[in-house]
C-alpha cells in the first residue's frame, strides 16, 4: 500500500501499541517485546540488524542524557536489546544505532524536548531530510530495510558530504583523526531541519544521533558558536 493511502488511523494504533509496550517493558521487556506480541515488528528487526551487521556501522553513546543527568532507557530493556542484538550487555553504554534508533523508541522519560521517539514518530525528521514523513515510522517498512538501515542510509550520505548544508562543524578529538562533525540540513519548502552528528575520519563515517531542530538563523548561530566538547550523548575510547 502506498504511503500516502495508509490510514492515519493505523499509524495511531500503532503509536498507542508502542507506547503500552514501552510502559510494560520497564519492568518486563521479555513479555512486552515478544516476537509474537503487538510490538513484534521490533524484535524482528533487531533481528535483522544483528544479522546484517548494521549496529556495526554506528559509533557508541550513553543512555544517560546530557542535559537531565537520567537514564532515558531503563536498563531491562537496554540489557533485552543488547542480548537481541547479540552485543555486550552492559550499561549505560552501547551501540549508538541501537540507543538512539531502537531504545529511544522505548524511552518514557520526560525530557526538556519531548519524547525521545517522536524524531521517528512525528514525521518532522525525514521530512527534513527529504524523506516521505513515514519513511522512518518504525512499524513501517517500505522495503526490506530496518528502521535502522533507513536511518542509517540517510544520515551516513550526510555526515560524508555535507556540501550545501546549512551548518558543517567539525570538532578535533584529541589524540585521534577522528573529527565530531555536526550537519544540519533542510530540504526545500520544509519549515525545520535536521541535525546530524556522528565521527568522522579516516576509518570512515559512524552516526551518532540525528533529530530534528528548529534550524532558525538564530538557532543556527548559537549552534555554530557552541564550545568543542562531545555532545549529544557520545562516547569516546
Amino acid at each position: 500500500m502506498p504511503d500516502h493511502a495508509v490510514p492515519a488511523a493505523h499509524d495511531a494504533a500503532a503509536l498507542r501499541a508502542l507506547d503500552d509496550a514501552a510502559r510494560a517493558a520497564a519492568t518486563d521487556p521479555g513479555r512486552a517485546l515478544r516476537p509474537d506480541g503487538p510490538v513484534g515488528w521490533l524484535a524482528a528487526q533487531v533481528d535483522d540488524d544483528r544479522a546484517r551487521g548494521t549496529f556495526g556501522r554506528w559509533a557508541r553513546s550513553t543512555v544517560v542524557d546530557e542535559l537531565t543527568g537520567a537514564p532515558v532507557v531503563p536498563e531491562p530493556v537496554l540489557a533485552w536489546l543488547q542480548r537481541r542484538a547479540g552485543l555486550p550487555v552492559a550499561f549505560p553504554g552501547t551501540d549508538a544505532g541501537l540507543a538512539h534508533v531502537y531504545g529511544y523508541l522505548l524511552s518514557t522519560a520526560a525530557t526538556p524536548f519531548g519524547l525521545k521517539r517522536d524524531r521517528w514518530t512525528g514525521g518532522g525528521l525525514a521530512a527534513a531530510l527529504g524523506l516521505d514523513p513515514r519513511h522512518l515510522l518504525p512499524w513501517h517498512r517500505p522495503d526490506a530495510r530496518t528502521l535502522l538501515e533507513r536511518v542509517t542510509d540517510a544520515v551516513v550520505p550526510v555526515l560524508a558530504d555535507p556540501a550545501g548544508a546549512l551548518l558543517v562543524r567539525d570538532d578535533a578529538v584529541p589524540g585521534t583523526a577522528d573529527a565530531l562533525r555536526t550537519v544540519v540540513v533542510r530540504a526545500q519548502g520544509v519549515g525545520g531541519g535536521a541535525l546530524v552528528y556522528g565521527l568522522v575520519g579516516p576509518g570512515g563515517v559512524r552516526p551518532v544521533t540525528a533529530f530534528p531542530v528548529d534550524a532558525s538563523p538564530r538557532w543556527l548561530r548559537e549552534t555554530g558558536s557552541l564550545r568543542p566538547v562531545p555532545r549529544y550523548n557520545v562516547l569516546l575510547g
